[in-house]
């Protein structure tokens, strides 16, 4: 599962942004140029369209893993039931950020036994709200303290998903 989160990273913090990047600046060289003919002006867009480029590639990046995750999750459910797993630990930490918003953190260590196999697991996740959804992240922990139940999901190759509605962390989805 390593390898595939940092596959992930990155795909979504070098690849995408420069693929972003390479089509904005080839969409602003082939479109400003039979448009106006004058290559100051080709020259201004070039940058610029390409900086917009990147932040559509970032973007699309982060919804196409979020559709990806919502995917896989039905997926998942439609395969089978969830097992019942409990909740070992659920620790909530506040990062601030001197530039701009922070983030809570709720990360949750689950325990479950797979019936398949009556081998038992033991896996964590991360779930990222807000600074402004702090109530949300609290809520959250509220809802899954140590010792509750909740739904997993065990997929392939040891991966396993929480059957809740939030959406884990980008780097804890798989």
């Amino acid at each position: 599962m390593r390898i595939v989160r940092i596959a992930l990273l990155v795909m979504g913090a070098i690849v995408a942004p420069f693929i972003g990047f390479l089509l904005g600046a080839l969409a602003a060289a082939l479109l400003t140029r039979p448009l106006t003919g004058d290559p100051a002006i080709v020259d201004t867009a070039i940058p610029l369209v390409g900086i917009a480029g990147t932040a559509a590639a970032v973007i699309g990046w982060t919804r196409l893993l979020r559709r990806a995750h919502y995917r896989h999750l039905r997926r998942l459910r439609r395969d089978g039931p969830a097992l019942q797993g409990r909740v070992v630990a659920a620790h909530t930490s506040f990062a601030k950020n001197p530039r701009g918003p922070g983030h809570w953190t709720v990360r949750i260590e689950v325990a479950w036994t797979d019936p398949r196999n009556g081998r038992a697991h033991k896996a964590g996740k991360a779930f990222r709200f807000s600074q402004q959804n702090g109530e949300g992240a609290r809520d959250f922990q509220r809802r899954h303290r140590a010792g509750s139940a909740i739904g997993v999901l065990p997929g392939r190759r040891g991966g396993f998903v929480l059957d809740v509605p939030e959406l884990p962390a980008w780097w804890d989805r798989w």
